[in-house]
C-alpha cells in the first residue's frame, strides 16, 4: 500500500474463489472487510492459481513484464511451483523480487511458522515491553509485521530500483519480520555490550527510566512527558509551580520513585485540557495519550492528511490513514487514486494488456486458471 500510495500500478494475486482471507476478516462494513479497505486502496486485484499449468504461465508472464514481484510465502514455496526468484529472473533479468518472511530465507529457522509476537519474541524486543513491575507485554502494534516486513520491504526495494537504475540488473530482497524488529535495538545492544547490563523493562533512558520523560496519569486519562533537555524541564517545573524540582529530572533510586509519585499525584489533579491549556505556548514536550477518534481528529493529523474521508464504493464515506511520506512535487489530496478492488476485480483488464482475447479468457475461467 505505501508503494501503491506513491504511485506504483500494484496488482494484487489473489487465489480464485478464496481470495486473500483478510477480505473476510471481521468487523465488516457493507461488502468489505475493514481490514480490506485499511490495507489495500489504490491497488487493483487479479485471481491467479499458481497450482496450475495455465496459471503459472500467466505468472510468468506478468513477472516479465513488471518491476517488481512481492511474496510473502515460507522459504521455497514458489520455488517448488515454478515461479521463484531463480525461474524469473531467467525470464526478466531486471525484475527486483521481494520475498517477505517471518525468519528470512536462511538460518535454522528459516521455514518455521511465526506471527508478530514470535518475531518480537526472538528478537529481544517483548522483553523490554511493559511496566517495570509487570510481565512482558504485547505492543498494540505489530512491530514484526510493519516495521519488518512492511516498511523494510518498501526501503530494500527502493533501494533495489536504485541500484537497477546503475547496474541495469534486479536483485532479491531477503525481508524477515524477526531482522526488522531486531534492528530497532541498536542503542539499547550498543549500551548492552558497553555496560553488560540486561535492559529492564521501564529502565531505560526512553522507557520510563528518569521522571523527564514517561507517562503520568491525568484527571481523565494519561500524559506523556518528554522534557529530556534540560531547557524543558527546567520549564515544565517552573510551569507547574514545581521549581524545586528542577534538579530531579534524571533522579535515580529511592528519590527516582519519590519524584515520579509526586507528580503522579500532581498530574492527577487536573484533567489533560487543563494540563494542555497551562502549557500552552511553552517548550515543555507534554501532550496528551490520545484514544482513537481524539488521534483520528487532531489538527496535526488532520493538517498533514494523515487521517481522510473519501468514499468507498460499497462501503460509503470511510476515514483512512494517510501516506506518511510526503513529497513537494505530489498533490497530498490524492491519496486515493483507486478505492480497495473487489477480489479478482480486475482479471480480464490484466489478461487483455497481456495479449489474451475473448475466447482465450473465458477458457482460462472455465479451467480456474483465473
Amino acid at each position: 500500500m505505501l508503494l501503491a500510495d506513491m504511485g506504483a500500478d500494484v496488482l494484487k494475486i489473489e487465489e480464485p474463489g478464496k481470495g486473500d482471507y483478510i477480505r473476510w476478516t471481521p468487523p465488516l462494513v457493507g461488502e468489505f472487510s475493514a481490514s480490506h479497505i485499511a490495507l489495500n486502496r489504490n491497488k487493483r486485484s487479479m485471481t491467479l492459481n499458481l497450482k496450475s499449468h495455465e496459471g503459472r504461465g500467466l505468472f510468468l508472464d506478468l513477472a516479465e513484464t513488471c518491476d517488481v514481484v512481492i511474496e510473502s510465502f515460507r522459504p521455497g514455496v514458489l520455488e517448488r511451483l515454478g515461479v521463484g526468484w531463480s525461474t524469473l529472473r531467467e525470464r526478466n533479468g531486471r525484475l527486483i523480487y521481494c520475498a517477505i518472511s517471518g525468519y528470512g530465507q536462511d538460518g535454522p529457522r528459516a521455514k518455521a511458522a511465526g506471527h508478530d509476537a514470535n518475531y518480537i519474541g526472538y528478537a529481544g524486543v517483548a522483553a523490554i515491553t511493559g511496566s517495570e513491575d509487570g510481565p512482558p507485554v504485547l505492543p498494540g502494534v505489530q512491530i514484526g509485521d510493519l516495521a519488518g516486513g512492511g516498511m523494510g520491504a518498501v526501503i530494500a526495494i527502493l533501494a533495489a530500483l536504485h541500484r537497477r537504475e546503475r547496474t541495469g540488473t534486479g536483485d532479491l530482497c531477503d525481508v524477515s519480520m524477526m531482522d526488522g524488529a531486531m534492528s530497532w535495538l541498536t542503542i539499547h545492544a550498543a549500551s548492552f555490550v558497553a555496560a553488560g547490563i540486561e535492559p529492564q523493562r521501564e529502565q531505560m533512558h526512553l522507557s520510563g527510566a528518569y521522571p523527564c520523560y514517561r507517562i503520568y496519569p491525568a484527571a481523565d486519562g494519561y500524559l506523556t512527558v518528554g522534557a529530556l533537555e534540560p531547557q524543558f524541564w527546567s520549564a515544565l517545573c517552573a510551569a507547574i509551580d514545581r521549581e524545586d524540582l528542577a534538579g530531579d529530572a534524571f533522579a535515580a533510586g529511592d528519590r527516582r520513585d519519590a519524584v515520579i509519585a509526586d507528580l503522579s499525584e500532581l498530574f492527577s489533579t487536573r484533567t489533560r485540557a487543563e494540563w494542555m491549556d497551562t502549557f500552552q505556548g511553552l517548550d515543555v514536550c507534554v501532550g496528551p495519550v490520545n484514544g482513537f477518534q481524539e488521534a483520528l481528529s487532531d489538527p496535526q493529523a488532520r493538517a498533514r492528511e494523515m487521517a481522510f474521508e473519501a468514499d468507498v464504493p460499497g462501503a460509503g464515506t470511510w476515514t483512512h490513514i494517510g501516506d506518511p511520506m510526503k513529497f513537494a512535487s505530489s498533490d497530498r489530496s490524492t491519496s486515493l487514486r483507486l478505492p480497495p478492488p473487489k477480489m479478482g476485480e480486475h482479471t480480464v483488464e490484466v489478461l487483455e494488456a497481456l495479449g489474451r482475447s475473448g475466447p482465450d479468457i473465458a477458457a482460462l475461467q472455465a479451467s480456474g486458471a483465473v
